[in-house]
């Protein structure tokens, strides 16, 4: 019995120290990073004294102060519903000289549509797009949760939409569920603890560091090679804390920026809707998941314990 709780314990650690040995493990070999944004202009609550404009403000201020050309921000255009403050978001976009793409109006799923009320709602984000970027061409789609459908009929009936309409679809090779942070920031913004708010700090690079970690080894797993990445972000508040930390960290692992298009003009992502999937994650999930290759060792998800600090 005292060997099995010993056992408990070292399995306990290891899975605590996960994500600190991804970052001191990390790769700091050069590495081309496209970052994106998704959820333009309302994502996730605000903590007090916060508002829509503010957080874009700082966001894109953390963005230019590290350099990084272009971030392409998809737009839900059911969020402009909001007033002012959301328009803002997407104004203070353009003027900073970043692009916007379609996310589909009320972030629709594909998974809980048919392909008829899904290029609809495709559709239905275009207005607010054509005005905001003029004659700049805004013809990148995001599946909202990464979606692209779960059988090859669907995916196939979707890709032709797309490319009958101009469409690239924004893959995605990095993430680590950033969003499950803004709504613990918020509360915990809202009780003035700063001591759970550094928690949460620590645990958001932990896991960024990771996904880039993981993300490389896959790629190499993959294609024998490492590939430009391209980032999903959400700008939730949180955001307007730790980006200046993220970028620095992804700089110092060999993270040099560059925009969507120049990332996803390698070839790994040709689209190809037979490919075997369920149509979920993103594009180096779907492949492993594809080819039946193991997923790699990561820490465990901390929504159970995001979902119950400052509450």
């Amino acid at each position: 019995m005292r060997l099995k709780r010993l056992l408990a314990l070292a399995a306990g650690l290891m899975l605590t120290a996960a994500p600190v040995l991804a970052r001191e493990g990390a790769q700091d070999a050069p590495v081309q990073v496209a970052l994106t944004m998704d959820d333009l202009p309302v994502h996730g609550p605000l903590p007090p004294g916060l508002t829509r404009a503010e957080v874009a403000r700082r966001v894109l201020a953390a963005f230019k102060t590290a350099g990084v050309p272009e971030v392409y921000g998809f737009v839900n255009a059911k969020g402009l519903e909001e007033g002012d403050d959301a328009a803002q978001v997407l104004t203070l976009w353009r003027q900073a000289g970043y692009p916007l793409g379609n996310h589909v109006y009320a972030h629709d799923d594909l998974h809980g549509h048919d392909v008829a009320a899904f290029t609809a709602a495709v559709t239905a984000d275009e207005a607010a797009l054509k005005h905001y970027m003029g004659d700049a061409d805004w013809h990148w789609l995001r599946f909202p949760y990464l979606h692209i459908g779960e059988t090859p009929e669907k995916r196939r009936a979707v890709a032709a939409f797309l490319k009958d309409h101009g469409y690239r679809v924004a893959e995605v090779t990095l993430s680590f569920n950033d969003y499950l942070y803004n709504a613990p920031y918020a509360r915990c913004m809202a009780k003035g603890d700063q001591a759970v708010v550094a928690q949460l700090r620590q645990n958001y690079l932990d896991r960024a560091a990771e996904s880039l970690t993981i993300g490389r080894q896959q790629a190499r797993t993959l294609y024998g090679r490492d590939v430009p990445h391209v980032m999903l972000l959400h700008i939730g508040a949180f955001e307007t804390v730790m980006l200046p930390e993220l970028l620095s960290l992804m700089k110092a692992q060999g993270a040099t920026f560059v925009p969507l298009a120049q990332a996803e003009a390698d070839p790994i992502y040709a689209p190809n809707p037979d490919a075997p999937s369920d149509g979920t994650g993103g594009l180096l999930d779907r492949e492993m998941a594809s080819r039946h290759l193991p997923t790699p060792a990561h820490s465990p998800d901390p929504s159970p314990w995001l979902d119950t600090v400052c509450r």
